[in-house]
């Protein structure tokens, strides 16, 4: 598929007919087109239009104050570059100089290119900056490019370029779109990781206005877990404030298990702070199944200060099940000297033993 116009023989040709197209103020069509196309093909030459060149002072204030501007040929350069991350970055660096009117030129000369991996790399940069500085336009066009490949991946660009800008007007954007639910969501859950990334505290908001305290998942735990990656402990006290709900429970097991594996030390004083309840039981339960595959007897301390019966046995069970796997009678001998209830301890036992004899 041709977006911006037929490819010319030659590197010269492809220049003399996209002056000759800009010159007459045509703006962008696709090349063979056919007729059922052509509405799509209007809106997304409808959308290139109107990255408008009202932009054009701050293209001439930058090039007074720099003595140079945005060039093709910078793009270009990166776009050469053999290592495909390498080519990214240097792609990225070179369009975030541009503005709106430079996008023009970009997508004429990506267009140009032979379809591969540099091509589809020079678009997806280009539409990611695109997104930045003009959200509903960027994804106007690549909506339409959607629609006539079936290719989302111009489209997700777009939309994380927009959401460096605005993470809410995107994501709410996306049921507007005519995707299916399944894109839909991993859209959604895409840009809220990004979103919280950027924004901690601010995607906490779209979460909980969005909240389903019945799914496993959802925006909490999409949140949590990446806040977890920068502030465990910030991302932990937020969890554990929430109302009771499945997407509570995962989100407070994520979270823990990311601060264990970063700082297992920090991770234990902070949940032995908590005050008792539901909130230090899912927390002391994570810990005794992440140090049973080391320290079995120092697991099953973690799982005696688990106040609910029910997941205290599951946290007896998963400071175990290692151990019992290897050798059952000495996992048998840890239990029985762990302080953990009587009760208790024969629940989780009679599991472990039904368990292992249906392997």
């Amino acid at each position: 598929m041709k977006v911006l116009g037929e490819k010319q023989e030659g590197g010269g040709g492809i220049w003399i007919l996209v002056m000759v197209v800009m010159a007459m103020g045509m703006g962008f069509g696709l090349g063979r087109i056919t007729a059922s196309k052509e509405s799509g093909t209007k809106a997304k030459a409808q959308a290139v239009k109107d990255v408008s060149d009202s932009d054009q002072a701050e293209t001439d204030r930058r090039l007074r104050e720099s003595g140079g501007g945005w060039e093709i040929g910078e793009l270009a350069a990166a776009a050469a570059a053999g290592n495909p991350r390498d080519r990214d970055r240097a792609l990225q660096e070179s369009l975030s100089k541009s503005t709106l009117s430079d996008i023009k030129k970009a997508l004429a000369w990506a267009e140009s290119l032979p379809d591969g991996p540099m091509k589809r790399a020079a678009l997806a940069k280009i539409l990611e900056r695109w997104g930045q500085l003009d959200g509903p336009g960027a994804v106007t066009y690549a909506s339409q490019v959607y629609a006539e490949t079936g290719s989302a991946s111009l489209l997700r660009e777009a939309l994380q370029g927009w959401t460096t800008k605005n993470p809410q007007a995107a994501i709410e954007q996306i049921s507007a779109l005519g995707l299916s639910d399944s894109l839909q969501k991993d859209f959604r859950r895409d840009l809220l990781e990004q979103w919280a990334d950027q924004n901690p505290m601010g995607a906490t908001g779209y979460a909980l206005a969005n909240r389903n305290p019945d799914s496993w998942r959802g925006g909490v735990g999409t949140v949590a877990e990446q806040w977890s990656k920068q502030d465990p402990k910030a991302a932990a006290n937020w969890v554990a404030s929430l109302e009771s709900g499945k997407d509570k429970s995962n989100a407070l097991q994520t979270v823990i298990s990311n601060w264990m594996k970063e700082d297992l030390s920090g991770a234990a004083s902070y949940v032995s702070s908590q005050p008792s309840g539901e909130s230090r039981d899912t927390m002391s339960l994570t810990l005794a199944r992440f140090l049973g595959k080391e320290d079995p007897s120092a697991a099953l301390k973690w799982a005696a200060m688990v106040a609910d019966p029910n997941l205290q046995q599951r946290a007896v069970i998963g400071a175990l099940t290692d151990l019992y796997r290897k050798d059952a009678s000495q996992a048998q001998k840890v239990l029985q000297s762990s302080g953990i209830g009587t009760e208790v301890q024969q629940s989780a036992w009679s599991r472990m033993t039904n368990r292992g004899s249906r392997r």
